[in-house]
């Protein structure tokens, strides 16, 4: 695994497409609009467009560690928003 930041907890409230998202070692949540997602038949996020910069320049990852268990990170890339993309996605993205 790299040295990337990791994910603790997401969420989407899909009808106001407010995203909630708090990375290990921090005690704050970054809050953005997500502009578009979308989600995997078991209801994971899969993809998410925010309305703001989430990540650094030198970031291009982020791992998840989600319910106290590793799963599948997202890449991360946007200069001026942040899209975050894992599974199918990313695979599409490439």
């Amino acid at each position: 695994m790299a040295n990337n930041r990791v994910i603790k907890k997401i969420s989407l409230n899909e009808d106001s497409r407010n995203v909630t998202i708090q990375f290990r070692g921090g005690s704050h949540a970054i809050e953005a609009k997500a502009l578009d997602f979308k989600m995997n038949e078991t209801g994971n996020i899969i993809y998410l467009l925010l309305d703001r910069i989430i990540h650094k320049a030198s970031e291009d990852a982020f791992d998840c560690h989600l319910d106290d268990q590793w799963q599948e990170g997202f890449l991360v890339n946007g200069c001026y928003v942040s899209e975050l993309t894992r599974g199918v996605c990313a695979d599409e993205r490439n």
